[in-house]
């Protein structure tokens, strides 16, 4: 399986920010399922609870741009130090001008700066940090890397298959170049757009733009109801490609890189399920006590739940101590994206909760 192999820069910094509003799934999914029914969901899912912004005017682009306050108040670093701007999100304030622009404004950071969008989904972290670091070596300056989404305002509250896993988040990420002194870090990407409406939003977009009818809420065979501007996902078709494509995945990269999982500290995934994590665990003969868990906690907030479980479930052991870590995104695309980075005394500011 082809990977990239990336040197010379350093993970320096982390910060994740969360809605302080939180949903709990036992009170809200009565509405949705009985009470068997639900707790047999919430024991596949794993998500008792979730964090969801209360105001409509609350984005991604304020829960990440809190978390990248955080590193700026308590590192030292300084706005002149930053020498690019990367945005992932499919969730941004404004269809155009992209996020990113908006954070370079905000923040005062230079003007002689490139500052841009990537639009991605699950694997949106993985991706993030690649091009983030790419950047931060060829330009010898550091790269401030936000990744959030605000998923609420196009979830709808009455469809089985996605009301209680979606969650807000937000998140910021420093890259430093390193030069010598940086570690190697491999990259594996891999993409089945055959499947992408697996997981997808209809409506909305430049092949289908907004209608009146896009707005009304229709009920399907399942006694769901959603409109065509919320995420519509195939509960079975996703489970089969995370089953089989990303579990493959994984394994190819460690078995091409010669890395087994006794040389990894701990396996930062994408947090879709509680379930599908253990089975990927189990196939690649990974140790769950690994693999942190957030999304009982945070919900799943798409790519922005690696840097949230990293800053919830490891803060003070990347703060201490060098760690390898397997980070690894998967779904809307299809696409998945595996990286195998270092961690040395990184600054963590773990969660920051957003009053609204």
């Amino acid at each position: 399986m082809p990977f990239t192999r990336i040197s010379g820069v350093r993970f320096e910094s982390v910060s994740a920010c969360v809605p302080s509003n939180t949903v709990d799934n036992m009170q809200s999914g009565g509405m949705l399922f009985s009470g068997n029914e639900l707790k047999n969901v919430l024991k596949a899912t794993g998500i008792e609870k979730r964090r969801i912004c209360k105001n409509s005017g609350t984005t991604a682009l304020d829960l990440s741009l809190k978390a990248a306050e955080d590193i700026f108040e308590n590192t030292g670093l300084g706005k002149d130090e930053i020498g690019a701007v990367v945005f992932v999100t499919f969730t941004p304030d404004n269809q155009m001008p992209n996020n990113a622009t908006l954070v370079q404004k905000r923040l005062g950071l230079s003007n002689f700066i490139p500052a841009f969008d990537i639009n991605l989904a699950c694997s949106g972290y993985v991706y993030g940090l690649w091009v983030a670091s790419m950047m931060a070596v060829n330009l010898n300056k550091k790269v401030l890397f936000l990744d959030g989404e605000k998923q609420s305002h196009i979830t709808s509250q009455n469809d089985k298959s996605t009301a209680l896993l979606m969650g807000d988040a937000g998140s910021a990420t420093v890259l430093s170049p390193a030069g010598k002194n940086g570690c190697e870090w491999f990259f594996s990407f891999e993409t089945y757009g055959e499947d992408r409406e697996a997981l997808y939003i209809p409506a909305g977009g430049a092949r289908s733009p907004l209608k009146k009818e896009d707005l009304e809420y229709v009920e399907d065979e399942t006694g769901s109801s959603r409109r065509n501007i919320d995420i519509r996902m195939d509960g079975m078709e996703v489970f089969r490609f995370v089953i089989q494509k990303v579990s493959s995945n994984i394994k190819n990269i460690m078995e091409d890189t010669r890395i087994n999982e006794q040389d990894v500290d701990f396996f930062a995934f994408h947090q879709a399920n509680e379930y599908m994590l253990r089975q990927i665990s189990k196939r690649n003969n990974i140790p769950f006590s690994k693999v942190p868990i957030s999304i009982d906690r945070y919900g799943n907030s798409s790519s922005t739940t690696v840097p949230v479980t990293i800053c919830s479930e490891r803060k003070e052991q990347i703060r201490e101590t060098r760690n390898r870590v397997l980070l690894s995104g998967f779904g809307g695309g299809l696409s998945i994206g595996t990286g195998i980075i270092d961690m040395d005394k990184v600054y963590c500011g773990g969660i920051i909760e957003y009053e609204e």
